[in-house]
């Protein structure tokens, strides 16, 4: 049975560090960013400043990944760019279906 909660911490981020903060809380499949600071806060060490950090292998995995998916990207990118674009005819509609006109009789 979940305790029940009734004690609230509160404190404002920078845009740059709630980001940040989101980011790691994706990476440790938080529900919540409120999820991840309290899982974070309660796993700080007796007398340290320092957060015990079990999810660091995860997270530099999930990097690698974003890393290898930005490259793949920029040759995507280039490869749709280098593209030649034929010129549409003008009765022929974006998914390439001609434009029909019916007349009524």
């Amino acid at each position: 049975m979940l305790k029940t909660r009734t004690r609230m911490v509160s404190f404002r981020l920078s845009q740059d560090e709630y980001e940040h903060l989101m980011d790691l809380s994706l990476a440790d499949s938080a529900r919540s960013v409120s999820e991840f600071a309290r899982a974070a806060l309660c796993r700080l060490q007796v007398g340290s400043s320092t957060l015990a950090e079990p999810s660091v292998p995860r997270l530099e995995r999930l990097e690698g990944v974003v890393q290898e998916l930005a490259v793949d990207l920029r040759k995507l990118r280039r490869l749709v760019e280098s593209l030649p674009y034929p010129e549409m005819p003008a009765n022929e509609e974006p998914g390439g279906a001609p434009n029909t006109v019916v007349d009524s009789v």
